[in-house]
């Protein structure tokens, strides 16, 4: 119980860190510029969010993650347009921006079984992505388990 309270304060640090401006920004060629594994870091967080919203019925808040990773997903294509072997701002522009879409409008029609398809499209393509990166031995899924067990995911009145 103790060591999961500590690994979720955890989580909540670096998030809050990240959003503040990124950990590991020292370590950066400009320290104003989060490194590219500290916002996909963030990105997979809002990842893990956006699933327990979803299924617990909370679209609003399923709407507000997928906003806050497609903002981090900008970012990252500003700030890093081209990452080792992929051209990242071609990869997000031609194929995670259409099933980021695919998931806005199934959180819209508050559709679950298409929000799953469009997850599962999602998940394949942050893979696909680190794969071309020539970092494929970081894989991502369907999250089994929250690490945010300080936050409530059924809508709130």
């Amino acid at each position: 119980m103790v060591r999961r309270l500590f690994r979720s304060i955890g989580i909540a640090a670096l998030a809050l860190a990240l959003a503040a401006g990124g950990v590991g920004a020292a370590e950066a060629p400009d320290a104003n510029r989060p490194l590219l594994s500290d916002l996909m870091i963030l990105t997979q967080l809002r990842q893990i969010k956006l699933w327990y919203a979803e299924r617990a019925g909370n679209w609003r808040l399923a709407a507000y993650e997928l906003d806050q990773m497609k903002r981090t997903l900008d970012r990252i294509v500003t700030l890093y347009p081209r990452a080792d072997s992929v051209a990242q701002d071609a990869f997000v522009r031609d194929k995670a921006d259409p099933a980021l879409a695919a998931l806005e409008r199934a959180i819209a029609g508050k559709d679950a079984a298409a929000f799953g398809v469009a997850y599962g499209r999602s998940t394949d393509l942050c893979n696909q992505c680190h794969e071309q990166a020539g970092v494929g031995f970081i894989t991502v899924r369907v999250p089994t388990k929250s690490p945010f067990a300080n936050q409530l995911f059924e809508p709130q009145p």
